[in-house]
């Protein structure tokens, strides 16, 4: 790799920012601006070399020399954090089957289709999670290629659906675990912008172990991990389940755990999960217990306050036969009959969960419907968007996995679904091209030599023309 020439066409427009900048010391921003250009030009043209230099190095290779003829050079380009890489890899032809390989793209792993690096794509995955497919496009777009909103789409589309879970070195002992669960109504489109009636479910469930207060009338979640996506139909949902029961299995020491407790709003695919996760018991969701319970006694205008009362104190006393009595009074005067009917229902269906969420011990309030309004609606329902079906449900695996992971974990998703669509390759014996570690140090060292007296020219002149600068800026105020 010949990096001198490119290092010199970087230096150079060092000088030349330098200089313009002393001109008009008010244009640092245009300094900054310059210098970063400069740089990233600098930085593509580097890793392209590195890449070729990769591809003589498998040519070279005595396994390419056994099963792969050289065919032609072929040129790629790839969208990079820094910009545009342009670089030139040899196509070979197998000797066993005449399929045609690109060993440098294969050692990658690189797919054919693919226009991004891992880096790139990474970037617009943790973009596109916060902000619109167009802002994303528009963030990564530095170099002479143009990335579409589409684009980013299909990136969103194309993520791994799950990757396997870790097991830990050590089990954890706990008493209680925590399962919350709710949904989010994400607006449905059709082709082109037509939306239609309906929306899509976006399920979210985490699991944790407790919690802790950060400040006052401030709470955090203990080991918060979250699981998410549309899980449409009672087999999917199942399989929801399944992997949240996985999870547990694989970091929860269970001789110790005592209960599992689910809270939520009473939806049957949440309580779908005490079959699916064992030692669980379902606790209705005091959030959505005061919303049914507030509706209903306003319809008693005046009586209001007093009404709220009876039902809490008899829910408290395990009274559900004066709860019954107490709403037949109600339709009497009751100007709307609805919510009154929808609160004795939810009581009704739910008696024993909303006991739990009273007496149960180790029982703490359910924060789901804040988390669906963080984690899901403020980037997929509180605008006016709609979303398909398929990316509503990647939308929302991915901002749990960012949650749980951290944005840095997303090349993580990345890697699986290259690696995934490389899996038709393994057969091919492209892993059987090693590089000889000996040669390329040789050939690294060589050049480390050459560039090292260059290097130290270099700084010399560096040092004389900076020194130069500081003479003629201390001579002009001298003057001047």
């Amino acid at each position: 790799m010949d990096i001198i020439p490119v290092l010199n066409r970087f230096v150079s427009d060092i000088f030349e920012a330098a200089g313009d900048f002393h001109e008009d010391l008010s244009r640092f921003d245009f300094l900054e601006t310059r210098l970063k250009d400069s740089a990233n030009s600098f930085l593509t043209v580097i890793l392209g070399q590195i890449l070729e230099d990769a591809d003589d190095f498998l040519r070279n290779a005595p396994h390419r020399n056994e099963h792969y003829d050289i065919q032609r050079k072929r040129e790629r380009t790839l969208i990079s954090s820094v910009g545009d890489i342009h670089f030139r890899r040899t196509q070979y032809r197998s000797r066993e089957d005449g399929t045609y390989h690109c060993l440098l793209d294969e050692r990658i792993c690189l797919p054919d289709d693919e226009h991004f690096t891992e880096t790139a794509e990474t970037q617009i995955l943790q973009d596109a999670a916060e902000c619109s497919y167009r802002a994303a496009a528009e963030r990564i777009s530095n170099g002479s290629q143009t990335v579409t909103k589409t684009a980013v789409m299909n990136k969103i589309h194309r993520i791994v659906e799950e990757l396997p879970l870790d097991t830990p070195a050590e089990k954890k002992r706990c008493e209680y675990l925590y399962i919350e669960a709710d949904e989010d109504h994400i607006h449905r489109q059709e082709a082109g912008k037509k939306v239609k009636d309906g929306c899509i479910l976006g399920k979210l469930v985490y699991v944790f172990e407790g919690r802790e207060t950060v400040c006052k009338g401030r709470n955090s979640l203990i080991n918060p991990v979250y699981f998410g996506g549309r899980y449409a139909g009672p087999e999917e949902n199942a399989r929801l389940w399944d992997r949240i029961q996985e999870y547990i299995l694989k970091n929860y020491d269970q001789r110790s755990l005592k209960c599992i407790y689910i809270s939520g709003d009473g939806a049957p695919w949440i309580k779908a999960g005490t079959d699916r996760i064992a030692k669980s018991m379902f606790v209705a969701d005091r959030f959505h217990l005061m919303k049914y319970i507030n509706a209903a006694a306003r319809q008693m205008l005046d009586d209001c306050d007093e009404v709220k009362g009876k039902i809490y104190k008899n829910i408290w006393k395990d009274r559900p036969g004066k709860i019954r009595k107490l709403f037949k009074r109600m339709r009497k005067s009751a100007p709307n009959l609805k919510p009154v009917d929808e609160c004795e229902t939810f009581l009704a269906n739910n008696w024993e969960a909303v006991q739990r969420a009273f007496h149960a011990p180790g029982v703490i309030g359910c924060s789901a419907e804040g988390h669906v309004s963080h984690l899901y609606s403020d980037r997929m329902s509180s605008r006016p968007m709609a979303w398909s079906e398929t990316g509503a449900d990647r939308m929302c695996r991915l901002r749990c996995f960012v949650r749980t992971n951290g944005k840095q974990k997303v090349i993580d998703l990345v890697k699986a679904r290259r690696k995934e669509a490389m899996r038709p390759l393994a057969a091919t014996g492209t892993d059987g091209v090693e590089i000889s570690l000996n040669s390329v140090r040789k050939r690294y060292t060589k050049a480390r030599l050459e560039t090292a007296a260059y290097a130290e020219a270099l700084h010399a002149e560096l040092s004389s023309t900076l020194t130069r600068k500081h003479i003629s800026i201390a001579l002009h105020k001298a003057l001047y």
